[in-house]
């Protein structure tokens, strides 16, 4: 019995539980794992996972800083407590997933030079992780209060497209009485945020408290980002004999705005929320509506839901700029390649469907070449 009381400390690695890649410890990994390690886990997927000596992830970040398409299947072959984690609660670690893609693109880059001639690390836009996997999708009619705050995949038809509204990510409050200034984070999605009823502070001796709601919004200071929802109808094979097609409400943001027009057949996943409408019904407070925050979109390709297709790249790349221009619009040719490549087209591909339209007299360019306009 010597050495009881010499107090030793006992401490466990986080990073190694979470590296052993094991499914069974799922849930004591969960509950065990810090929010650092698990950073420090998507760091590493992102800088050095290369299948067939590509590392694809850290060039996919270099060349579009702006997202990060990942594949599910290979962040469960990388460590599929990850996958476990992002499945079970992707509100809590996409976040993380999005600053440790920040961290390696702030690494991945060279310094350049500041206004006092210093080297300085450069500027870094915030990054979007889009995920995409080849699971089976789940039907709208079974979704239900089990798939809450869970990431679904669904599929369906899009019906309806509604205009981009700037949805604020930082409320950014001052105090009407004692000027105090508050940064306050806004729920993403369709979620609001959490205002405070009191100010935070103390009094002085003599000095006059401050009053209840004192708080007011100063929407020049805040950070908003671009906000759109889209109506997802089942695909008409889906529905059963004798019903009505159902339909969802879908909240895309950032780099997924303006990227799906209505009749666009859609694979898309996301996390199953819900949101209380500004219409609801007095008393009806523990009654909210559901809907999926999306993070991440696939385009179906309607020939090949229905049979072999033989349809050229520059063909599909034809059919999206004729959905985007109608006959006697214009477009900036810059704006549009950008869009298209939103999509997961190559930018070759799109200009060699633009020199065939051009050759066919169906568009033309005006304005030294930077304006396209459709004839037919």
């Amino acid at each position: 019995m010597s050495g009881w009381d010499e107090g030793p400390v006992y401490y466990s690695d986080q990073a190694a539980v979470l590296g052993d890649g094991g499914g069974d410890n799922t849930n004591s990994a969960a509950a065990t794992a810090s929010r650092d390690s698990v950073r420090s886990l998507f760091k590493e997927f992102i800088r050095g996972f290369k299948p067939n000596n590509v590392f694809r992830y850290r060039e996919s970040l270099l060349q579009n800083p702006r997202s990060l398409q990942i594949d599910m299947e290979d962040l469960d072959g990388f460590n599929s407590d990850l996958t476990a984690f992002i499945r079970s609660s992707p509100a809590d670690y996409l976040p993380l997933f999005e600053s440790a893609a920040e961290e390696v693109l702030v690494s991945l880059r060279s310094k350049v030079p500041g206004e006092t001639g210093e080297m300085e690390e450069p500027d870094v836009l915030p990054v979007q992780i889009l995920l995409t996997s080849k699971e089976d999708h789940v039907s709208m009619r079974y979704l239900g209060a089990q798939y809450i705050s869970k990431l679904v995949k669904i599929s369906g038809i899009t019906i309806s497209a509604s205009r981009i509204k700037a949805k604020s990510i930082r409320l950014k409050l001052v105090c009407k009485n004692c000027k105090n200034v508050k940064e306050v984070p806004c729920r993403p999605g369709l979620g609001g945020a959490i205002i405070p009823r009191s100010c935070d502070h103390v009094p002085q001796p003599g000095e006059e408290p401050c009053p209840l709601d004192p708080w007011i919004v100063i929407p020049d200071e805040s950070k908003y980002v671009d906000l759109q929802t889209l109506k997802l109808q089942e695909n008409p094979e889906d529905v059963p004999t004798g019903e009505l097609p159902r339909n969802i409400l879908l909240s895309v943001d950032r780099s997924l705005v303006q990227s799906i027009v209505p009749g666009t057949r859609l694979t898309v996943m996301g996390i199953y929320s819900t949101f209380q409408p500004s219409t609801s019904q007095r008393g009806a407070v523990a009654i909210r509506q559901s809907y999926i925050r999306v993070v991440g979109i696939e385009e179906t390709n309607e020939a090949s839901s229905r049979g072999a297709g033989s349809f050229t790249s520059e063909e599909q790349a034809e059919t999206h700029i004729k959905r985007r221009m109608g006959i006697g619009n214009h477009i900036s040719e810059r704006k549009l390649i950008d869009e298209l490549t939103r999509r997961g087209m190559n930018e070759s591909i799109v200009r060699r469907a633009l020199i065939i339209m051009h050759q066919r007299d169906e568009i033309e360019y005006k304005r030294e070449g930077r304006t396209i306009f459709r004839k037919a």
